[in-house]
């Protein structure tokens, strides 16, 4: 059971740091398969719309995102466990969080904070 609940745990923070608020078309190549720099455009957009960005923040959201999108690299093609990913990325994720909430204005971070719960009960949902 405590197995399961990490394995479930485990891929929702991959999934949410994954995709961090990437939308991925049919036509965009996987995740798995896009680079860094890839990822990072896709997320940038997507903040970009989804919180108003103004035009000095796109630029500090998608160095942000580039300079994870860099460190979660190597966690996702290592071959450690499941576990040891998942504990990896969730603090990235967090570092990652705490530089946003510089970078973005309070509604801003609020409405982050509030999309990012809402995907992970959306893919907690699809797993049951």
């Amino acid at each position: 059971m405590i197995l399961k609940t990490r394995k479930r745990m485990s891929l929702i923070v991959t999934a949410v740091t994954c995709m961090a608020f990437s939308h991925l078309t049919a036509q965009s190549k996987s995740l798995k398969d896009s680079t860094p720099e890839q990822r990072a455009k896709m997320q940038t957009e997507w903040m970009k719309t989804k919180l108003a960005l103004n035009s000095t923040q796109i630029k500090q959201v998608y160095d942000l995102n580039l300079e994870y999108a860099r460190k979660n690299d190597p966690v996702f093609k290592s071959n450690d466990s499941k576990l040891a990913k998942f504990k990896k990325l969730k603090a990235l994720q967090k570092e990652k969080s705490s530089f946003l909430n510089k970078v973005l204005n309070e509604e801003q971070y609020k409405k982050y904070q509030e999309i990012k719960d809402q995907l992970i009960q959306n893919f907690k949902n699809k797993r049951k």
